[in-house]
């Protein structure tokens, strides 16, 4: 008898980690964000609370973290900035230049869709590119979209396309939404029925030596980190010719207000973005991702652990629960987003925390209702099972008239047994 007395305590604690309670709460914190997202989507009043959701990446606090230290530049892509020169013959004479100092590839961000009126600049530029001695990209812009065949029909390219024999790749970058965050780079988009490549993947190609082809994940991740590039004026190139020499040379405008765009670490050049996404694919083409299914399934695993400890500090702690619960979800929220930090810079693994976040916000939210159903459940239906519930005892001191939904069926419950 002895024996069996001293099994109870350690069975009930067992029974309590594993009681179905906590996947009531976990369901109902998920059922509460369900109901807040849907009323996001259809209530114009919430419009701006869906497009930071939609917006939401934890990619942008990373980069926030690693620009905390010091920026360090890097040696494999350099930038040339053009933004003073307005004659086509000017730059010309500025492609002369880098190609004198032999890089390994030039990226031309630049795109001239009218051969323009001057014939004698316009000749100067094509003549300095026919003279090029290395690996040279090209710019080009996709248009026209097809939704149904998932294909582009036209591309728009310089006006020397016709004189020669060039390489193009389009430089469109990728948005969720127009004037939205860019987070992402493509590899390949579909010209009718033909592959082309992105700028960037085409420059890092010709850089490592490897052979453009389609892969099986398009979309890549931009990781902007704590690395910036050096910027070259156009008119000091030949005093840089050894920092140009064997690498990456992306030829662009630096402060061109009309190429600019928002990313996570602020307003960016479009040559920088792309330069972003070359030595993205460089260095980080094993990055991956976490999919929606394991999102959900480790915020499932998170709020049920959340609903399990939740319950015992206020039991543990009766005069500062509310105090000891809050630094609770406080260090598991920081926790996690260092955990999923460390695995993004060592290990290439990006974790996505939209919803294992939300899911530990709404688990007291999520509580406090399920405790609410349980008790009213149990005075109508007097279900046996809801006896053996954790919550039934806490809930005859718990008013539930807070809840306008528990209190309208309350009442209509009671005027039907008046009734009767």
């Amino acid at each position: 008898m002895e024996n069996n007395n001293e099994q109870k305590p350690q069975t009930k604690r067992k029974i309590h980690f594993l009681h179905w309670d906590h996947v009531g709460v976990s369901l109902m914190a998920a059922l509460v964000a369900a109901v807040l997202g849907l009323v996001s989507l259809n209530l114009s009043m919430f419009n701006p609370v869906q497009r930071a959701f939609e917006d939401f990446s934890m990619t942008d606090v990373y980069y926030e973290m690693q620009r905390g230290g010091a920026t360090e530049l890097n040696n494999d892509i350099i930038l040339v900035d053009m933004t003073e020169l307005r004659d086509r013959s000017e730059i010309g004479l500025a492609i002369q230049q880098i190609g004198e100092c032999q890089p390994r590839v030039l990226s031309v961000d630049l795109l001239f869709p009218k051969e323009g009126d001057d014939v004698m600049a316009n000749a100067a530029l094509v003549s300095a590119i026919d003279e090029l001695q290395v690996p040279v990209v090209f710019s080009s812009k996709l248009v026209d979209y097809d939704p149904k065949s998932g294909a582009f029909q036209r591309r728009i390219t310089s006006f020397f396309s016709q004189y020669g024999d060039y390489t193009w790749a389009y430089g469109n970058v990728l948005q969720q939404k127009v004037g939205g965050v860019i987070r992402q780079y493509t590899l390949s988009q579909q010209l009718e029925d033909q592959p082309v490549w992105s700028l960037a993947y085409q420059t890092a190609c010709l850089y490592t030596g490897e052979k453009p082809q389609k892969h099986a994940v398009n979309e890549r991740l931009i990781v902007y980190g704590d690395t910036d590039f050096p910027v070259v004026n156009c008119k000091d190139i030949k005093e840089h010719a050894r920092l140009l020499k064997d690498k990456i040379v992306v030829l662009g405008t630096i402060s061109d207000e009309e190429d600019s765009h928002i990313t996570p670490v602020g307003k960016m050049a479009g040559m920088k973005v792309q330069a972003y996404s070359m030595l993205s694919y460089i260095q980080n083409r094993d990055l991956r991702q976490m999919s929606n299914t394991q999102s959900l399934l480790l915020a499932f695993l998170l709020c049920y652990l959340s609903a399990w400890i939740g319950y015992w500090i206020p039991r543990l702690f009766k005069r500062t629960g509310g105090y000891v619960l809050s630094i609770f979800y406080f260090v598991l929220a920081a926790a996690l987003v260092w955990v999923s930090f460390l695995c993004f810079i060592h290990q290439s693994y990006n974790i996505s925390l939209l919803y294992p976040l939300l899911g530990i916000a709404f688990v007291e939210k999520g509580r406090s209702y399920y405790s609410d159903l349980v008790n009213l459940l149990h005075r109508k239906f007097k279900w046996k099972l809801l006896k053996h519930s954790l919550y039934l005892e806490q809930a005859k001191g718990i008013d539930t008239d807070d809840i306008f939904l528990f209190k309208f069926w309350r009442r209509r419950w009671s005027r039907r047994a008046f009734q009767r």
